[in-house]
């Protein structure tokens, strides 16, 4: 025991002495604390992420590491005693660009086979100004781009009628680094129907009843092609196909004014979509004139008769409007389903308003009071 400590105190007093160590070799070099040899393995630093290597406390000048995510394949960097440089004395390559993704607001569809995105840019955009973004369809990978580096909309076209769609928003930097997305509501894009109004004329009218199920076929008849119902002058619905038949508590017995809607321009009351609005009565008059009208399905008076309609035209250019009855001025309560279609117009007369009314016999322009619930069938502006 004696002998092993002697020999361990002349180790120390060795390395004491001389400050040399050798790896790899017997005969460390005169001018180097330590050296290391060897033609078949290298000298390996810590390696660690940008974050980890800022969280070093107080690191000492010429402290090295090599930085696995700075740059764009790695780094070794050093702290000369103020900041960290690369190894030829520039500025250290920074870590992946950190961005904050573009929020996206609810996706809309105005015409056939489109939706518009909007979007809010995003707060960080990772140090580099946004120069373009993007917005992907789900399903289908239609897209649509917008070059600006502010917030905006996207309208992307191509889309099939009756589909539901998701859509993710990318935005995309000076550096042309892709930064990170979100996903929207779903939008089912508009189908419209093309009817004849004359010789040569024609209207394009939204395929569907306002507040119906866009992604159901329009000319089968189901509850989910019945849509809303609303006063006249107003844009808020008023009730809907799977509303209780009976009396609306608190039901709204003011007729709105003179001038809520009017066939000239569509007013902010209208409640159609953006390039569509309630169409005029002359318009209602001139498809109930020009067109072949066909029943379909069994017309009955029952609240739950969702199989009747009146179809307008043929073909590709048939306007199919259920029999969905409509709410009692008074009180709302629902009356007529599955017997008449009550659909409004935008035309004023006098304190009332005009408004399409069929039946399994006929059909013809009439004039209602404004508090009724009645269907909507937007036109194209």
């Amino acid at each position: 025991m004696k002998k092993l400590t002697l020999l361990v105190a002349v180790i120390a007093t060795s390395f004491t002495t001389f400050a040399q160590v050798g790896i790899g070799t017997s005969t460390p070099n005169a001018s180097a604390a330590l050296d290391i040899t060897s033609t078949t393995s290298g000298l390996l630093p810590p390696r660690m992420t940008e974050a980890q290597r800022n969280a070093i406390s107080t690191p000492a000048a010429g402290l090295i590491v090599y930085c696995t995510d700075c740059g764009a394949n790695g780094e070794l960097q050093l702290f000369n005693g103020t900041s960290w440089v690369n190894m030829v004395g520039g500025t250290a390559a920074a870590g992946p660009i950190v961005a904050d993704a573009p929020a996206i607001g609810t996706a809309t569809s105005s015409s056939s086979g489109q939706a518009v995105v909007p979007f809010t840019a995003p707060a960080s955009n990772g140090g580099s100004a946004i120069t373009s973004y993007t917005a992907t369809s789900s399903p289908g990978g239609v897209t649509g781009t917008l070059s600006q580096s502010g917030s905006g909309s996207i309208t992307v076209t191509g889309l099939t009628n009756g589909t539901s769609y998701t859509f993710t928003v990318t935005a995309t930097n000076g550096i042309g680094t892709s930064l990170p997305s979100t996903v929207s509501n779903s939008v089912t894009p508009l189908s419209t129907v093309v009817v004849n109004t004359g010789a040569t004329t024609t209207l394009t009218f939204m395929a569907h009843n306002l507040g119906a199920d866009y992604s159901l076929d329009p000319h089968t008849l189901v509850e989910g092609i019945h849509g809303n119902y609303y006063q006249w002058g107003r844009s808020t619905a008023v009730a809907d196909a799977s509303t209780s038949s009976a009396a609306i508590g608190g039901w709204n017995t003011a007729s709105a004014a003179n001038g809520a809607w009017v066939d000239g321009s569509k007013t902010a009351n209208d409640p159609c979509p953006a390039g569509y609005r309630v169409p005029t009565s002359a318009q209602w008059s001139s498809v109930d004139s020009n067109n072949m009208q066909t029943n379909i399905g069994s017309f009955g008076n029952n609240e739950t008769n969702f199989g009747a309609a009146k179809q307008f035209g043929s073909g590709a250019n048939t306007l199919t409007l259920p029999a969905a009855g409509y709410r009692i001025f008074s009180n709302g309560a629902l009356t007529i389903r599955g017997n008449s279609g009550y659909y409004w117009s935008s035309t004023e007369n006098g304190t009332s308003a005009n408004f399409l009314d069929f039946n399994s016999s006929n059909a013809f322009t009439d004039i209602n009071d404004r508090t009724t619930g009645c269907s909507v069938r937007c036109v194209s502006e």
